[in-house]
C-alpha cells in the first residue's frame, strides 16, 4: 500500500511541473545586427499590434489561430474593399542593400496579400507584392534591393481579401525583415 502511494505521489508531483505555460521568447533585435524588424503581434503572452498602423477593429482582429512557433496570436484581416490594411514603415539603409523578407501567412476564399513599398515623402513606389493563395499556414520569402537616401523608409503593407462576399479573412504572423549584404 505504501508503494502504490509514493509511486502515485510521485506521478502527481511529475504531472504538476508539467503543467506551467511557457511563454515565448521575442527575438533579440540588438544581438542580431542584420535584423532591421520582426513581429508576432504579441508580448508578453497578450496579443499587441505593436507600431502597425491599422484602421481599427473590426477590420482586423487577433486569433488563437498561429504558425508553427507562433506564440499564442497572430492577426487576420477582413476585406480589402472594406480597409482591411495594416501597414509598418522602417527606416531604409542609406545606399544600396539587400533585403530578406519572411512571414507567414494563410488566406480563406479568396487571397490577401504582402506588399512591400520604397516610402520618399508622399510618394510610394511598389518593390514586391505576393498574393496569398495558401489555405494552410505557409512561410513566404521575399528578397529585394533597394537603393534609399537617407530619408526614405520601407513599408510593409498587409491586406485582407479581396472581395466582400463571401468574405474571406488573411492571417499574418512572425514578420521578420533582414539585410542580407
Amino acid at each position: 500500500m505504501k508503494t502504490k502511494l509514493i509511486i502515485i505521489s510521485f506521478f502527481v508531483v511529475m504531472l504538476s511541473g508539467c503543467t506551467q505555460n511557457i511563454e515565448p521568447v521575442a527575438p533579440d533585435i540588438e544581438n542580431e545586427p542584420s535584423r532591421l524588424f520582426s513581429s508576432s503581434f504579441e508580448s508578453n503572452g497578450n496579443a499587441f499590434i505593436g507600431e502597425w498602423i491599422s484602421p481599427g477593429p473590426p477590420i482586423v482582429k487577433f486569433s488563437i489561430r498561429v504558425p508553427p512557433g507562433g506564440g499564442n496570436f497572430s492577426i487576420y484581416l477582413k476585406a480589402r474593399s472594406l480597409g482591411a490594411f495594416v501597414s509598418k514603415n522602417i527606416k531604409a539603409l542609406t545606399g544600396i542593400h539587400n533585403y530578406h523578407l519572411t512571414f507567414w501567412s494563410k488566406s480563406t476564399e479568396d487571397p490577401g496579400s504582402l506588399a512591400i513599398y520604397k516610402l520618399n515623402g508622399n510618394t510610394k513606389t511598389l518593390l514586391k507584392k505576393q498574393f496569398i493563395t495558401e489555405n494552410n499556414w505557409t512561410k513566404y520569402t521575399i528578397d529585394f534591393e533597394l537603393n534609399a537616401s537617407s530619408n526614405e523608409d520601407i513599408q510593409i503593407l498587409l491586406g485582407g481579401s479581396n472581395f466582400t462576399s463571401p468574405q474571406g479573412y488573411t492571417y499574418f504572423d512572425l514578420i521578420d525583415l533582414h539585410n542580407i549584404d
